[in-house]
């Protein structure tokens, strides 16, 4: 037997805050007790953020905006123009790390316990703008760390365990909190759709989020069409639909004034470049993702028996749409959606177990979902934090105007995240055409090839405007490169180009 529950009404005014706050201990200290240790583990983890290899591209990122917000030109190569991933995230950090001097790394830890705080209280309000149910909110925290699969994934938006901590400063994981915080606004049995302010402010949310991680931003999209469906009673009425298109105008205003780049101006064709690095978010898709799958499927089933417009039901369908046409078309980057379908299916679940009182539906729940969980953990807790070392000691030789020739990935990075210019990048970025990335791929091999004859490598050096060449652990300097070394960290030696 199950019983489904309704949000409950919050405490009326008549109370003073210390006993609506009490009254609220009380009734969910289940949320309060799970969220707590939740946030203090990973902001024990952010103290000493994992400098995984996108946080180095971030870095990167910052750095350039804190050297000069109005200009920072590309963030990894010195070709000038401007990136996508100079967004309302990254500005808001750069801002008070130009004006107080703040470090990008030291902004980015106070950024990842911001982002904790902001997840972990965007998914109790999500799941408790759809069920009234004490222990769904917990459950679902407990879901989204260890509902995935029989093997790790650690990438940008996904939400494992080892992944979270990975990425908690990630544009990516501010966009998915966010996110869960405009679902919760507009899932309020249309009070929000009612009301012009509101929506607008919805609508504002919404444009920031599309700027802050577009991927997100696509799931976000779906899952208000979800919500707005399933309100589809409320939706009809002229005051509604005039709210909800003063929302759209806001957000496509927040869009339309962003500075740094245009949302629009990506064309499919340059995201193209990011499809081979996401092929593998499907071809390990039964080891990432199969046990929030199946259980999801079987909750979301029951949803759709109970009501056919169900809100978690229609945001699973679009955002698995998403997912699939990056499979059938090839343009795998829109896998980077699985993240979202499997937050929608791991609270499904969550608030199938919580709204599951009693009876042989309870244990029918109750067994699959403790193995799951014991089989999630131990799977998680098998993984460890991604962390590349800091060359803090060769900072002071890497400045925004140097330009230093690196030729493996991890040297690349060391490069990008201390704020100078390489020779190419080691990501695949939209806004550098192929032609270009290719061409200076091969400088790069060129400049470090045994064969290359020395006219040809100085050749090289001065057409790409290398000052320093940084070597990983185990290279060598290539014979005849003109060079002398400066200073060496980690294995990593550091040389002065010499005319």
């Amino acid at each position: 037997m199950t019983t489904v529950s309704t949000p409950s009404a919050a405490p009326t005014s008549q109370h003073s805050p210390r006993e609506r706050a009490a009254s609220f201990a009380r009734d969910q200290w289940p949320s309060l007790v799970v969220g707590a240790l939740v946030f203090v583990f990973y902001a024990v983890v952010a103290l000493g953020l994992p400098r995984a290899d996108d946080l180095m591209l971030h870095l990167a990122v910052l750095k350039r905006l804190i050297h000069d917000p109005l200009h920072p030109g590309n963030p990894v190569i010195g070709i000038g123009g401007s990136s996508i991933y100079y967004s309302p995230y990254m500005l808001a950090l750069a801002l008070p790390g130009k004006a107080f001097g703040i470090g990008a790394y030291t902004l980015y830890k106070l950024a990842a316990v911001v982002n904790v705080a902001l997840l972990l209280t965007g998914l109790y309000r999500f799941v408790r703008s759809i069920s009234g149910a004490r222990y769904a909110p917990p459950l679902a925290l407990v879901g989204v760390l260890f509902w995935w699969g029989t093997k790790v994934v650690a990438f940008s938006g996904f939400l494992s365990f080892i992944s979270l901590g990975d990425t908690l400063a990630y544009p990516s994981t501010l966009a998915t909190a966010l996110t869960l915080h405009l679902w919760a606004w507009l899932n309020d049995g249309g009070r929000t759709a009612r009301s012009p302010r509101r929506a607008i402010g919805i609508g504002v949310l919404l444009g920031l989020i599309l700027l802050i991680h577009q991927f997100t931003g696509l799931s976000a999209l779906v899952g208000v069409a979800a919500i707005l469906v399933s309100q589809h009673k409320i939706v009809r009425t002229k005051a509604v639909l005039t709210s909800l298109a003063l929302g759209l105008v806001a957000c496509a205003a927040v869009i339309a004034v962003w500075p740094y780049y245009h949302l629009w101006s990506v064309s499919q064709g340059e995201l193209d470049v990011l499809d081979p690095i996401h092929h593998a978010l499907y071809s390990h898709a039964e080891k990432w993702y199969a046990i929030g799958i199946v259980l999801g499927l079987v909750a979301l089933a029951l949803r759709f028996w109970r009501n056919m417009t169900d809100a978690l039901v229609l945001m699973f369908v679009g955002i698995g749409l998403v997912v699939a046409y990056g499979e059938f078309s090839h343009h795998w980057s829109y896998g980077r959606s699985w993240p979202m379908l499997m937050l929608v299916a791991q609270v499904a679940v969550a608030i199938a177990v919580a709204e599951t009182v009693r009876g042989r539906t309870r244990w029918a729940w109750a067994v699959p979902v403790a193995l799951a969980t014991a089989l999630g953990a131990a799977t998680q807790f098998g993984g460890s934090f991604e962390n590349i070392p800091s060359l803090d000691r060769l900072d002071r030789y890497f400045t925004p105007t140097t330009v230093v020739a690196a030729s493996t990935q991890y040297a690349q990075y060391e490069v990008a995240a201390h704020g100078s210019y390489g020779v190419t990048s080691p990501w695949y970025l939209p806004e550098i055409p192929r032609t270009m990335q290719n061409e200076r791929n091969a400088a790069v091999k060129a400049i470090f090839a045994s064969q290359t004859s020395a006219a040809e490598r100085v050749a090289l050096l001065k057409a790409y405007d290398v000052s320093w060449v940084l070597l990983a652990p185990g290279e060598s300097l290539p014979a005849g490169l003109p060079a002398v070394f400066t200073a060496e960290q980690s294995g990593y030696r550091l040389y002065r180009v010499v005319s």
